[in-house]
């Protein structure tokens, strides 16, 4: 049980577990509202005064069928909640590692874009460079540069 409260540090195993931790403290107030519920099953309600029953015969047989109906709608509701949280957690996990994962893709993208980015500067220099040997080779006289209007 202890194991679904603690989560990887990752953002949303933090927020499902804090959930968790709620949801487990559901959980332990529903084991006592049915370990009371049993309590009274077994041993019956105290009487106002100790001469008086406190319920009637005709009246304890469904007043146990209900506490026991009761018992086991706690139980399926306990259930139901441990179930959640273990799909909460899983759930959380399965985001957390899509996170790190586009994370991840991201930092390889930006990694190629600097990469990119270099490559062109490199070319954009070398272009530079022979544009201006064509420059000062057609300023010495081989080729008169043309004007355009």
């Amino acid at each position: 049980m202890e194991e679904m409260l603690t989560c990887s540090r990752s953002p949303f195993s933090q927020v499902f577990g804090r959930q968790g931790q709620l949801m487990q403290a559901t959980v332990q107030s529903l084991n006592s509202i049915n370990d009371q519920i049993a309590s009274f099953i077994v041993t019956g309600p105290k009487p106002v005064e100790p001469d008086q029953p406190v319920f009637a015969p005709p009246e304890k047989e469904p007043l146990q069928k209900s506490m026991t109906l009761m018992r086991h709608l706690l139980v399926d509701a306990q259930a139901k909640i441990l179930k959640m949280m273990d799909d909460n957690k899983q759930l959380a996990q399965r985001i957390d590692g899509a996170i790190q994962s586009a994370s991840q893709e991201v930092t390889n993208l930006r990694s190629e874009l600097s990469a990119t980015s270099r490559r062109l500067a490199e070319l954009g220099a070398t272009d530079s460079g022979s544009m201006l040997e064509t420059l000062q080779h057609n300023h010495n006289g081989r080729t008169a540069p043309r004007r355009v209007e």
